[in-house]
């Protein structure tokens, strides 16, 4: 259909279309196609809105619910003044984030993102909306950097958290008392660099700033937000952030149980009774695609009724027994832990950095997407592994 046929509604629905497709290609030629029509849906969308606006306005003034005002206003535009504004303004302006963009393209800037991507205080850092888009991806990606306990603390950092707790003692009057015994548990965390480097022709630079954007952070933000979570879930500590499965070390009946040939419900429910309860509120499965599907959903209770339960009204529609569960192709198949991941601290001291260089022989153009990230076990005990 002509877009000068279409309507608001057919538009909006085209128009999400097409981010999908951007989302989805992995050839530049498509992106820009996407990204052209994407051009012409918008101005057409802004035409259809402007008129809708003046029509209701319009049939506002007739049936006399506003009365029409007559304002004439003169003003010369001013050009932004960078040089009065903080860093954190400046990455959050568009100027800056088009300018950022433009440069990793290789394009050309105008005057006004000069003086914006030139500024004193900008250093040249990933923008505030190109960083927040490149995070958005990553936890979609890795659902497990939403469930831990992540911190954004530049260097190294010390977390304090609670460790034994003693219940309250019943005080004698007038009697003196010792101090609980109760003691805290910390982890130190570090940085590990997470890289991640591609290589495209210059067809880079016929792409828009938006369609440009978004093909960077799928080709920079998936693999490296999988290469984390992988370390969450199966760092071993040694050179490496320390992940869920070197918690412990797993003991049938202690904590963990071994279920041998095939996973019954009577295994699901000691497993859960090997959780301490103050772990409950917080307390997730995590496991593999295979494993929920082979051995956990075909699970019946004792009245013969499924222990999975899907409700998708619910941010994790799958329920084990009322636990939400996570799944990620990075757990181990035959395994699965449940737990109260807030117990793993993870630092992510350095946001995602780009960085472009071209590459004279080929005559295309490398980039470099760059993370830091360490995690480790804060409280051991928050977490049981079903195993065979």
């Amino acid at each position: 259909m002509n877009i000068d046929e279409m309507n608001l509604e057919q538009i909006t629905a085209r128009l999400a279309e097409l981010d999908e497709e951007v989302r989805a290609a992995t050839e530049a030629e498509v992106v820009n196609k996407a990204a052209e029509e994407k051009t012409e849906l918008l101005t057409r969308k802004a035409e259809l809105d402007n008129l809708e606006q003046r029509k209701q306005t319009a049939l506002d003034i007739t049936s006399g619910k506003i009365t029409p005002k007559i304002i004439e206003e003169r003003k010369e535009d001013k050009p932004m003044e960078f040089e009065n504004m903080t860093r954190d303004e400046i990455l959050a302006a568009p100027e800056y984030r088009s300018a950022w963009l433009k440069t990793l393209q290789g394009k050309e800037l105008n005057e006004t993102e000069k003086r914006a991507y030139n500024s004193t205080v900008s250093s040249h850092a990933i923008p505030t909306e190109t960083s927040g888009v490149f995070f958005d991806k990553m936890t979609k990606i890795a659902p497990m950097l939403n469930e831990i306990t992540l911190l954004h603390v530049a260097g190294n950092v010390k977390f304090v958290t609670e460790g034994t707790r003693n219940a309250a003692a019943k005080h004698t009057e007038l009697n003196a008392e010792d101090p609980a015994a109760d003691t805290i548990a910390s982890v130190e965390l570090g940085a590990y660099e997470y890289m991640k480097l591609i290589s495209i022709s210059k067809t880079a630079q016929a792409m828009t700033v938006d369609a440009f954007e978004g093909w960077l952070v799928n080709m920079l933000a998936e693999d490296i937000a999988i290469a984390i979570e992988d370390a969450i879930i199966n760092g071993d500590g040694e050179g490496d952030p320390k992940g869920v499965e070197k918690a412990n070390t797993w003991t049938n009946n202690t904590n963990g149980i071994d279920y041998g040939d095939a996973v019954t419900y009577d295994d699901i429910l000691d497993l859960i009774a090997l959780l301490p309860a103050r772990y409950d509120g917080n307390a997730k499965f995590l496991m593999n695609k295979k494993m929920f599907y082979q051995h956990i959903a075909k699970v019946r209770d004792a009245e013969g009724d499924p222990i999975v339960v899907k409700d998708f009204s619910a941010a994790i529609p799958l329920r084990i027994l009322g636990y939400p569960v996570i799944i990620s192709d990075k757990v181990a198949d035959n395994a699965a832990y449940l737990g109260d991941f807030k117990k793993v601290v993870g630092n992510m001291p350095l946001d995602m950095q780009v960085a472009s260089a071209e590459n004279f022989r080929s005559a295309a153009v490398d980039y470099r997407g760059l993370c830091a990230f360490d995690c480790d076990i804060a409280l051991a005990d928050a977490f049981v592994k079903l195993f065979t």
